[in-house]
This record gives C-alpha cells, structure tokens and sequence, in this order.
C-alpha cells in the first residue's frame, strides 16, 4: 500500500512508565515493523537530583529494551534541552533526510491504526499545498461535537494539535521561530481576531511565548498556519490517547479526564475529504470549545430571531473555501 513510509519521531524525558507504555502501543501497529523510529532522551536539568538523573536513566534503559520498529535510532542528549527546542532542531533533522515525518512525544499511547491513518493522510494532502500539518488527535468529546449527518472521518481546522501529528519539510522550513513578527501583528486588531479564530487562548500563549513565561514550539507551529493561510487535517475520532496530564510531566498539567480518550473505534481506513473547506458548523463549534465568553443575549436573541423565520443564525464564523 505505502512505497515510501513516513518516519516517526519519538521526543522522550524523565517517565519511564509513560515511555513504555507510549512504545508498547507503537510496535502493535500494523506499519510499525516496517517504519522507521527516531528517539531523542532528553538529558537532566542542571538542578536535577539522583531521582530524577535516576528516572532519566531508566527511560533511555526502555528504549534500548527491545526493537520497537523494524529501525531504531536513538539520540542522547547530555545537556536538558527542554521541549520545543528538542522538537524544532529534532524534527529539523529527520524531516530533512526523509522530507515527512509523523511526531510522537512520551505520554500519547496510539490506536492500533494511529501510523496507517498518519501515512494515508500524509500521501493523500502531500500536494495540497493549504494543508500544513496532519493532526491525530482532536479536541474533547464533551465540548466538540462532529454533525451527525458529516460525512468524513476528517475535518479542515484552523488550528493543528500537537499530540501525535505529521507534516512535510516545505512547510516546516516556511515557520519563523524568531517571533520577530509579534509586534507588527499585536497592532493589527483584525487580524488577532481572526488568529484567534482557532481558539481565544491563541494569542495569549503567543505574547507568553515571547515573554519566556512557557516554552512551546506548537503556538509558533500554529501561527504559521494563520500567517500562511494554511489548515490543519484532524480525525473525528482521534487516534491519540494523551495518559500524560497527571502532573507527571513539565508541561502536562493536571486535567486528565479531558485528554482521555478511546481510540479503539478509530477507523482503520478513514474517509478523506477532498475538497478543503471549513464545515461551518465545525468551525462553530470548535472555536466555541476554546471561548471562554458565552455569546452575548442580544447576539442569542437575534440568532433566535433568525431562526423563527426560517434563517441562519446572524452570528456564525462564515465558510472559506480552500484551494
């Protein structure tokens, strides 16, 4: 089916257990005997005590456990380099020897089909120029809901997510790291609004970043999207299930619930949508599951309006056709 196999990227620290059980579930996927696998352990921080030089040690002890993929190469780095610069010069390397390549990072255990999807999608939006990255994971169920009558096992989004995803290197060599663009944007109220399209707490984390108070490579990633009008390819049934916001990681939290997910019904073989357009009422709904503000009444009300006569609500995020 596949000629040429995307290879996968494997970004590691200091959870032995979360590590094991990330690579188990990898190696029962039906490409993993023939993928290729990349694994970056990242060093201790300076500060770091014997317990966690110690948790370090044991996650580089489980990648060297067993061959987790028909090839695997692992790289140890001395020194902590934290996530997004682990991420950006890691991927850089791979991607340019190979010119695609699917992400994982130690906490996000893959359905079954996680690399068939990944490689399948990789192929088909390959010359879809507007597509800059494949997502395998989606917002949560509880607060994102898909149309019943929708008619795809994918979606067009404004904004990528970051556990497990793909993309190629002539969109990874168009993202600007600098930040060197913020001000310039931060005095266009147009167009923070319409960045901030993919969710209200886009441009916060973006002024964060560049303000050293988080270190993520991922908004920079997302606003590469915005500033190339370019889409984000998510599934309707996500492929990921993040076991990681438990408070065990640097940066993964503690709101477990809401990452879960049961990735045992995600489709072997998925439905891609050809034409790239934004389903409106997805759109909708994904932005209102990142919106903090509920819709004013008199926005309701004129909505409601509407409705009564047989109309489309008033206030809606209207639909752009992709080419």
């Amino acid at each position: 089916m596949f000629k040429n196999l995307a290879p996968i990227i494997l970004f590691t620290y200091n959870r032995p257990s979360h590590t094991e059980r990330t690579l188990t579930a990898l190696m029962r996927n039906n490409l993993a005997k023939e993928s290729i696998l990349y694994i970056y352990c990242d060093g201790p921080k300076a500060e770091a005590g014997e317990e966690q030089k110690q948790k370090v040690e044991e996650v580089r002890y489980i990648v060297k456990k067993q061959k987790w993929c028909k090839e695997v190469y692992i790289s140890e780095s001395d020194v902590n380099k934290g996530l997004a610069r682990s991420i950006i010069e890691g991927v850089t390397e791979i991607i340019n020897q190979h010119q695609k390549v699917i992400v994982l990072e130690d906490d996000l255990v893959t359905s079954k089909y996680f690399l068939n999807y990944m490689n399948l999608a990789l192929d088909f939006y390959k010359d879809k120029k507007t597509v800059y990255s494949i997502s395998a994971d989606r917002p949560s169920y509880s607060r994102f809901k898909i149309p019943k009558d929708y008619h795809y096992d994918v979606f067009v989004s404004l904004r990528p997510f970051s556990y497990g995803w793909g993309t190629w290197l002539d969109r990874w060599e168009k993202i600007d790291w600098s930040l060197d663009y913020l001000n310039p944007f931060l005095d266009k109220p147009e167009q923070i609004s319409a960045f901030n399209r993919g969710g209200e707490d886009l441009t916060p984390m973006l002024i964060s970043q560049s303000e050293n108070k988080i270190d993520s490579w991922a908004i920079r990633f997302c606003f590469a999207h915005f500033s190339n009008h370019a889409i984000s390819i998510l599934p309707c049934i996500s492929y990921i299930d993040n076991i990681g916001c438990d408070s065990s990681g640097v940066h993964s939290g503690n709101n477990e619930i809401q990452f879960r997910k049961d990735t045992s019904i995600a489709p072997e073989v998925p439905r891609f949508l050809d034409h790239l357009y934004e389903d409106r009422r997805i759109i909708n709904s994904f932005y209102s599951s990142y919106y903090p503000k509920k819709r004013p009444m008199w926005k309701k009300m004129i909505n409601r309006f509407a409705r009564m006569l047989g109309k489309e609500n008033v206030f809606t995020i209207k639909k752009k056709v992709y080419v």
